[in-house]
């Protein structure tokens, strides 16, 4: 493949990862002691949100804008067939997830009241509701545009180097994105749904084929969440 024509590399994507990273470190401390419906799921949002926004203004500040840098559709007939490949990666994805999920609960014995999500009960609807949309189509795009867009497009600007090729560059962003969540008894399930999001975004060219499948991969999530509370 020729080297993409953005002018940001690794350095950048870093600083995407760090924006994050410092948002999910000050947002308990921002939040405070005591639970506010309102503030908790603002620092639940905010740092994927921030550093979203940061690897766009990355793309637009020394790219080529993120339609040519993240690959995304130009016509119907590239949404439709991003749109299918997404899909494909997004199902096998959520099939891998069940089946490991399962195999590690009974495992590891873990009881669903330990469930973080345990501690989100009685939150007040409309927050309920920003809350899961967040999870299922918010908090993916973030991702993707960090991990399988900003880190993605950054080890592809060295194709000579073996990081910089197809099987590096999908194999470095699922382990990252895998060990970025901190959840190690369900890593596992993470780095099934990485690989088949990169997968999904290694086929489709594209960071919309790979929230496509990262979104479907949350469904079940949101749709727990949206139960529970």
């Amino acid at each position: 493949p020729s080297r993409p024509a953005h002018r940001w590399g690794i350095p950048a994507a870093l600083m995407v990862l760090a924006v994050n990273l410092v948002g999910f470190t000050l947002g308990p401390v921002l939040a405070g002691e005591g639970f506010v419906a309102e503030t908790y799921v603002l620092a639940i949002m905010a740092p994927t949100l921030l550093a979203g926004a940061a690897a766009l203004a990355f793309s637009v500040w020394r790219g080529c804008g993120p339609v040519a840098d993240f690959g995304l559709p130009r016509s119907w007939p590239e949404f439709r067939d991003q749109l299918g490949i997404g899909l494909l990666g997004g199902g096998i994805a959520l099939l891998g997830a069940l089946i490991l999920a399962a195999i590690l609960v009974v495992a590891l014995g873990i009881d669903a009241a330990d469930s973080p999500f345990t501690a989100l009960v009685g939150l007040p609807v409309g927050w309920k509701l920003l809350l899961v949309a967040w999870v299922w189509f918010g908090a993916p795009l973030g991702e993707e545009l960090m991990f399988r867009g900003m880190l993605w497009g950054a080890l592809e600007r060295r194709p000579d180097r073996w990081w910089g090729r197809p099987i590096g560059v999908l194999t470095i962003t699922t382990v990252v994105f895998a060990m970025w969540h901190q959840e190690w008894w369900r890593l596992p399930v993470l780095l099934w749904g990485g690989a088949a999001m990169g997968f999904a975004r290694l086929r489709g060219r594209s960071v919309f084929s790979s929230w496509v499948a990262h979104s479907l991969n949350n469904t079940l999530p949101a749709l727990g969440l949206l139960l529970l509370l």
